[in-house]
């Protein structure tokens, strides 16, 4: 699977590649490896025999690759040990939004794996059978799965990028959708919102090449900052009415601790683009606001702070899509 992906054996001379692999896109492959004792190592271009002679626990390749302008993948081969199952599956499970469980033919041994794995990985977990001359699995564990697929690799990987495909334009609507609920819960929507259809009808203003730096640097905090947004409102639409008031801080500090998270990522970010000056300025301004609000904890300031991850989150969609900053 792996090696469809990026469309070549990344394993060079035959050596063994670490446990976990990510592929990010990026404007020319790279390779970062991170060794046993928490050292690193980076080469241009794809896995070298050198750097994999260090036995490296870790590597996330950055590459030019179509697939990779959307989605980011990780892979983990799983260790024999049954003991390292369930930590190595927890550890993927916090990175990752929707699973892959890739197997020649899905087994007992498959589905015992299966069974301890968080249950954060089943929300959105496809299987996927290699086998040669088979359909896919019949087995009784098989339809803990959001879907089957039968892939003849290497090769064959267009129907799974299709299906995640419309995976992420649904989280995206959803996304939107539970930052709307967020604002519904707290009170008035004051003023029109843009939503990610009438972003997507502006003509970009920036080059292809400018164009995939802003989504190369700007798709993990926009992700972050979306987990975090449904996060809340999923919270929101279990408090009871009779405790919300009590609720008011908590609310308040996930929105600071979000905000605290952003300005973090953003110290890093490059200062050639005004997208990311923009960007860099709300975060600061919305983490100061953010503090004032919490010492004045109640619903006006929880709507209003509810309110400034909603712009953050339309301001980041729109720089990301090249359509300037935000008003």
């Amino acid at each position: 699977m792996l090696y469809t992906l990026c469309g070549r054996d990344i394993a060079p001379d035959g050596l063994s590649l670490p446990p976990a692999i990510e592929l990010q896109f990026g404007h020319s492959p790279q390779t970062h490896a991170t060794l046993a004792d928490g050292s690193h190592l980076t080469c241009e271009g794809w896995p070298r025999a050198d750097l994999l002679a260090e036995a490296p626990v870790f590597l996330r390749i950055t590459a030019p690759l179509d697939a990779l302008t959307r989605m980011s993948f990780l892979a983990l081969s799983l260790d024999v040990n049954p003991a390292m199952h369930r930590p190595a599956l927890a550890w993927a499970a916090r990175r990752t939004e929707i699973a892959v469980w890739c197997t020649t033919a899905f087994s007992d041994l498959d589905a015992r794996i299966w069974a301890n794995a968080p249950e954060r990985l089943s929300h959105r977990a496809y299987l996927v059978e290699t086998a040669p001359n088979t359909g896919v699995s019949d087995h009784k564990a098989a339809a803990d799965f959001t879907g089957h697929l039968h892939l003849a690799l290497p090769g064959e990987v267009a129907p799974l990028l299709n299906r995640i495909g419309d995976d992420i334009d649904e989280a995206r609507i959803a996304d939107l959708d539970a930052a709307h609920l967020l604002l519904h819960r707290l009170g008035h929507l004051n003023g029109p919102i843009s939503t990610a259809s009438d972003v997507a009808t502006k003509e970009p203003q920036r080059s292809p090449g400018q164009l995939s730096r802003l989504r190369d640097i700007l798709s993990e905090p926009t992700i972050y900052l979306s987990r975090r947004v449904r996060a809340l409102a999923e919270d929101l639409a279990w408090i009871d009415p009779d405790a919300e008031a009590a609720w008011h801080e908590t609310a308040l500090i996930h929105c600071t601790e979000t905000a605290e998270g952003l300005k973090d990522r953003s110290s890093e970010w490059p200062d050639d683009l005004a997208e990311f000056t923009a960007l860099s300025e709300m975060i600061d301004d919305a983490t100061n606001l953010l503090l004032l609000l919490q010492m004045d904890s109640g619903p006006d300031q929880v709507e209003d702070a509810a309110g400034l991850l909603h712009q953050m989150r339309c301001a980041f969609d729109q720089c990301r899509l090249g359509h300037g900053v935000a008003a």
